[in-house]
């Protein structure tokens, strides 16, 4: 046998002999406290963005003062929530013209 293959056969040194030997040992992760970063909304806070959703005009108005990040008293979950709801309006917006856009042109509907 040479030195490089009887190295190679000495525990530690090998592929079969592990060096660690803490492998098969069962360690609990680790847990740490996590914090919220937002104050949770109340059910009635929610309930009242919901009301004001339901006014035509007030409701646009709401979600631009609830999106603007200069506004530091709206929580982060309610301006999540309004920049959200933003772009699906404005997705609905482009989609419903659009598709009065292909009626009026394309199909004489109106």
């Amino acid at each position: 046998m040479s030195k490089k293959q009887s190295a190679a056969l000495r525990p530690g040194k090998s592929p079969y002999y592990p060096t660690d030997y803490r492998v098969g040992e069962k360690i609990p992760p680790k847990t740490r406290q996590v914090k919220p970063t937002a104050p949770i909304m109340k059910t009635s806070e929610w309930a009242s963005v919901i009301i004001w959703g339901f006014f035509p005009i007030v409701n646009f108005i709401a979600l631009i003062a609830w999106a603007k990040k200069s506004n530091p008293a709206v929580n982060p979950n309610k301006r999540n929530f309004a920049k959200a709801a933003l772009v699906i309006s404005l997705v609905f917006w482009l989609v419903a013209g659009a598709g009065a856009a292909l009626a009026y042109f394309v199909f004489n509907l109106f």
